[in-house]
């Protein structure tokens, strides 16, 4: 049996004030689709592309790994560059939107209640992640 090891808590200073962001000339009420982007995620591009540190030096900031600080600018820039091409919008992640699946550990970040999104299983719990806020 393979035990994952478990997740570092992340340091993340940015509380964002806007969390919603959706193309001029689109009322909400038509909006159908956005991509959310994790605190993580979010934390990362600040760090890197906003105060142009090195993925090292930004990765040491939030107590993660260089690889770490890239799969997230690379799944930012990726939802960014999507909701810019097809007129999307951004949504950013609240802490309040973290599940833990009860059957198999793993932790995402949605803005709906649905099913775990690994194992497909219904019994989760909403947590919220282990950070300096």
């Amino acid at each position: 049996m393979i035990i994952p090891r478990g997740r570092n808590p992340r340091t993340i200073r940015c509380d964002p004030t806007y969390t919603y962001f959706k193309p001029r000339g689109i009322p909400l009420s038509e909006i159908v689709d956005d991509v959310t982007i994790t605190l993580e995620e979010l934390e990362a591009i600040r760090l890197t592309d906003l105060e142009s540190l090195s993925q090292q030096e930004a990765g040491e900031k939030m107590n993660i790994s260089q690889s770490t600080i890239s799969r997230h600018l690379v799944a930012a820039h990726n939802k960014i560059a999507k909701a810019l091409v097809l007129g999307l919008a951004i949504r950013i992640a609240n802490p309040t939107d973290f599940f833990h699946c009860d059957k198999c550990g793993h932790t995402w970040h949605s803005t709906t209640v649905g099913q775990c999104e690994r194992c497909s299983s219904t019994e989760f719990h909403i947590h919220g992640p282990s950070n300096e806020v």
